[in-house]
């Protein structure tokens, strides 16, 4: 069955996972033309290699620790930490604890084939 996006108007449980955060899993929690809300969930050593997305990414770290990497930076975010990037920046994320996190893609998505946020 199709994971149900949040539609307009409607309250999404986003915050930290808390004791349930082993058994989270990464998930889209609204999808619109420009906007996507995704929440992440990386067990500690874990990592995205390095890649990037056409639109603006906010990264809010929700709970536990992670390196952000981007732009010849590594960025140590903590709970309640956020950063932002441009379109088209490759970034890197890296596990140290259990860790879940909010990402905001937002901005006009491009090429009209491609995948939202994904660059053909």
């Amino acid at each position: 069955m199709a994971l149900e996006h949040a539609t307009f108007a409607k309250v999404v449980a986003a915050g930290p996972l808390g004791d349930g955060l082993k058994e989270g899993r990464s998930q889209t929690l609204v999808k619109e033309a420009q906007l996507q809300i995704s929440r992440l969930v990386l067990l500690q050593g874990h990592e995205l290699k390095p890649h990037s997305v056409n639109l603006h990414l906010v990264f809010q770290c929700l709970e536990g620790s992670l390196i952000f990497e981007s732009m010849g930076r590594e960025l140590r975010l903590h709970a309640g930490d956020l950063c932002h990037i441009a379109p088209g920046e490759p970034h890197a994320v890296k596990a140290l604890t259990d860790v879940s996190a909010l990402l905001t893609l937002f901005g006009s998505h491009g090429h009209p084939s491609a995948p939202f946020g994904e660059t053909p």
